[in-house]
């Protein structure tokens, strides 16, 4: 079978890709195991070929002028058309599209009478910011179909209109409801958002995303080099933030954190818009018991993982499925997590994790203490966790699946 994967950061460092960069890698390479040949298609990064578009941020610009190319990028669709000449497919499978590539693919796609399959990496069809998420703290405001409300100067204001607008037109043309044969959707909420905003039934699908834990053993991962401006000592307790430096992800609770718990390490592990914002807070406040290293390899992320005492998950927004969480959970370790809905698909507080109330810095350190202070209860949190997400997330079982909705899908017709 020729699949086609589709995504506005293929082939980008995972610096930029992020969580769906690496879910991609991975599902390429289990597909490519099987025998299939992958194709890629996505926006031109520098020193791409001139047979890639452009890459196209309309919340970057903010300027009206550029509206249209955000609802509709006849760029992205004529190349892919091209390269559908070149290299026909059985399958195309979309990732994160939206307002960069732009459904003026979906239609190409269609008339080549090429099925048409979507993972649901994050809530833009039902947030024109995608995150659920106001400057005072979670919104669902905008469902099923208000996406009016992203305009509020409390929301995003001028570059939430545009979205909004970008919103209403594919929802009134059901662009993505028409033409994609299949959603899989990693979370049962996220299955439940999708059919509430109207999308059929029958094209919904519960499909988890493949979990990377460390390739080695505690033991062989903790023996290897530490990244750079992080000092570890072994006795040393130590909690781990791995994840974009940005709001949303919420890395200024785990610097309250710091100050609550002088004693305990806390290593915030990534890159993004707050790294200056939050460098100037630690040598203001004196907190010496944080390091903040920027991006780390894979290899490195794993050694942390490993010596970690425990993983905290602080985010304000709604997580889908975060790697930020499974990972550590799939290579043993106990992780602390805000209390959001999806996040309960995997972690029953006491059970396999813990979780504590969002955005709730009091609440947030009591928990940490109690995890901190129990090593059996840690331990036996860990493994349950553990235990959980290596059984859901069995890669042989998750390809299976894949392949299965692969060979049902069947291109929608053009009316």
């Amino acid at each position: 079978m020729r699949i086609l994967q589709i995504d506005k950061f293929l082939g980008c460092s995972a610096g930029v890709a992020g969580g769906t960069g690496s879910y991609i890698d991975e599902l390429q390479r289990h597909l490519r195991s099987r025998g299939h040949e992958v194709l890629q298609f996505g926006c031109a990064g520098e020193g791409d070929s001139a047979d890639r578009p452009g890459f196209f941020d309309f919340t970057a610009t903010r300027s009206p002028l550029t509206l249209w190319r955000m609802i509709h990028n006849t760029e992205a669709a004529n190349k892919l058309s091209a390269l559908l000449r070149r290299q026909p497919v059985d399958v195309a499978h979309l990732h994160n599209i939206y307002h960069h590539l732009s459904p003026s693919i979906l239609p190409v796609l269609a008339r080549r009478g090429i099925g048409v399959v979507m993972t649901m990496h994050d809530y833009r069809l039902f947030c024109p910011t995608k995150h659920f998420l106001r400057p005072d703290g979670v919104c669902m405001r905008c469902r099923p179909h208000r996406f009016y409300r992203a305009a509020s100067p409390r929301c995003a204001g001028w570059a939430g209109l545009g979205a909004a607008i970008e919103t209403y037109v594919q929802r009134f043309a059901r662009r993505y409801f028409r033409y994609v044969d299949s959603f899989l959707c990693p979370t049962q909420f996220m299955c439940r958002l999708l059919r509430e905003a109207g999308a059929p039934a029958d094209k919904v699908s519960l499909v988890r995303n493949y979990v990377s834990p460390p390739g080695g053993t505690p033991s062989e991962l903790g023996g290897m080099a530490t990244p750079p401006g992080v000092a570890m000592k072994s006795p040393e307790q130590m909690l781990l933030f791995a994840g974009r430096l940005s709001a949303e992800k919420a890395p200024g609770l785990c610097l309250d954190l710091a100050g609550k718990l002088p004693d305990v390490k806390i290593i915030l592990a990534g890159e993004g818009p707050l790294m200056g914002q939050l460098l100037q807070r630690v040598a203001a406040e004196k907190l010496t018991n944080v390091e903040l290293p920027g991006h780390v390899s894979k290899v490195e992320l794993d050694g942390l993982i490993a010596r970690a005492t425990a993983v905290i998950l602080p985010s304000r927004a709604i997580e889908n499925s975060p790697a930020a969480m499974l990972e550590p959970m799939a290579a043993g370790r106990c992780v602390i997590a805000a209390d959001h809905a999806p996040l309960r698909e995997w972690i029953t507080d006491g059970q396999t994790g813990r979780l504590f109330c969002p955005a709730d810095g009091e609440d947030f350190a009591r928990v940490c203490r109690e995890v901190l202070a129990d090593a059996p209860a840690r331990q036996r949190i860990a493994q349950a966790g553990q235990s959980l997400v290596l059984r859901r997330h069995d890669p042989t079982r998750l390809t299976d699946q894949i392949e299965e909705i692969y060979r049902r899908t069947k291109p929608s017709a053009i009316n």
